[in-house]
């Protein structure tokens, strides 16, 4: 009688490679935590290859390797400069896919891999990894590389690294098992322009929210030196090439005036000294630097709108993850982007809140106006703000679709 072999050491299922993990607290390292968390409980076998972190944690200090949450970690050290700089960030995407290269038989374990697409060059390491040991990739797409970045003027056509990004680009979108998007509008977007890329093989799987919800609001206010009348305009996140501040600015000093209309801004970005220097001359601007965990659960509870922008020319190239924060918290959201961008249209059918064009702040001071003035109107818009976050957008129902997704392509699904 033959025996059965078994083998020595079956490939376990599925790694994460990505710059940004837990204890990092930013959207990036978040987002994929939880995706972790949650195939874990599912019955996956997990692991993580990322970067050692330093900007996004409270202490910088972390063990290269750590079993968290079922999870196996793997951290790698990289140069890492400032972001806030265009060499800093080439640095950051560079040094850290060049270190992920170096320990790329780290992947050969696993049967599969999700890519982000931030720092854009890290595919590279997937598609390595896919022509060496077969692995299968899922690529994440939060930005349309190397397109926004010509859309922002942060990256020459012509030049060296836009070369290098199309034909990295090639290749992954001809051998990845499967394309995430965050909205239908990236969907089409890569569709219309990676022709290597079939329909079967994208998936739209928004991103989510992760804040705690304040039991009382008057109580955070109070905490945060508001008062129940004040009318609290947010800005949450990344102000950066990809964002519009002009009408921000604009916002600001319009309304210097308005006794009981206060400015809450918090986050970073290239863009983000422009608003400090600003805030500097208004009384009613508070700005502070990017919040995380509790500090910006209150800060949300504190708020009675919030704004998200994009630039021009970035339609179908990335989408901004405080939107869901917003939802999630009931504000209505004060979106500044171009009039044809899916936020516009999301925010319009479902009322959620009011658009202004990029660079237009005369608009966004109307919108606020309107909100301020009218209490049964905001809280009308309020209550659809968190309808449209649970039926739509909500962690479970996002997760349940990577689970879906990997179903499919481990061969798993029922």
């Amino acid at each position: 009688m033959s025996m059965i072999k078994i083998p020595k050491n079956p490939k376990k299922d599925i790694v994460f490679l990505c710059q940004f993990f837990y204890p990092e607290y930013n959207s990036s390292a978040t987002l994929p935590f939880d995706t972790a968390k949650y195939l874990v409980e599912s019955g996956y076998s997990v692991g993580t290859l990322c970067g050692y972190p330093k900007e996004y944690s409270i202490d910088g200090k972390a063990p290269v390797r750590e079993k968290k949450d079922g999870i196996s970690i793997r951290r790698l050290f990289y140069i890492q400069g400032s972001r806030r700089n265009k060499f800093g960030r080439l640095l950051n995407y560079f040094s850290f896919t060049l270190s992920a290269l170096f320990h790329v038989f780290e992947i050969r374990d696993y049967r599969a891999v999700i890519v982000y697409s931030n720092p854009p060059v890290l595919p590279i390491v997937a598609i390595l990894a896919n022509k060496l040991f077969e692995t299968k990739i899922i690529f994440v797409s939060y930005d349309v590389y190397p397109e926004v970045a010509y859309a922002s003027k942060s990256l020459r056509e012509d030049g060296i690294i836009a070369k290098v990004m199309q034909q990295i680009n090639k290749s992954l979108f001809k051998r990845a098992e499967s394309v995430v998007t965050l909205t239908d509008e990236m969907r089409e977007y890569l569709l219309q322009n990676r022709s290597k890329l079939s329909t079967d093989r994208v998936t739209t799987i928004p991103n989510w929210a992760h804040e705690a919800k304040a039991v009382s609001k008057s109580a955070v206010r109070a905490e945060l030196g508001y008062t129940d009348e004040d009318f609290v305009v947010s800005y949450f996140g990344n102000i950066g090439i990809c964002q519009d501040e002009t009408a921000l600015l604009q916002a600001m000093e319009l309304l210097a005036d308005h006794k009981n209309i206060k400015f809450l801004i918090a986050g970073h970005g290239n863009k983000m000294q422009l608003v400090r220097q600003s805030a500097e001359h208004f009384s009613n601007v508070s700005v502070f630097d990017f919040l995380t965990g509790t500090a910006f659960e209150k800060a949300i509870a504190a708020s009675s709108c919030g704004i998200v922008s994009l630039e021009r020319g970035l339609i179908g190239m990335c989408a901004p993850s405080k939107y869901y924060s917003y939802l999630q918290g009931g504000l209505p959201v004060l979106v500044v982007a171009e009039p044809n961008s899916y936020l516009v249209k999301e925010i319009s059918c479902c009322e959620t809140g009011f658009f202004s064009d990029v660079g237009d702040g005369a608009k966004l001071v109307q919108n606020i106006l309107a909100l301020y003035q009218n209490p049964g109107l905001r809280e009308k818009i309020s209550r659809n703000a968190s309808e449209l976050y649970s039926k739509k957008y909500a962690k479970d129902l996002e997760l349940n679709k990577y689970a879906a997704l990997l179903n499919k392509v481990l061969g798993t699904a029922d």
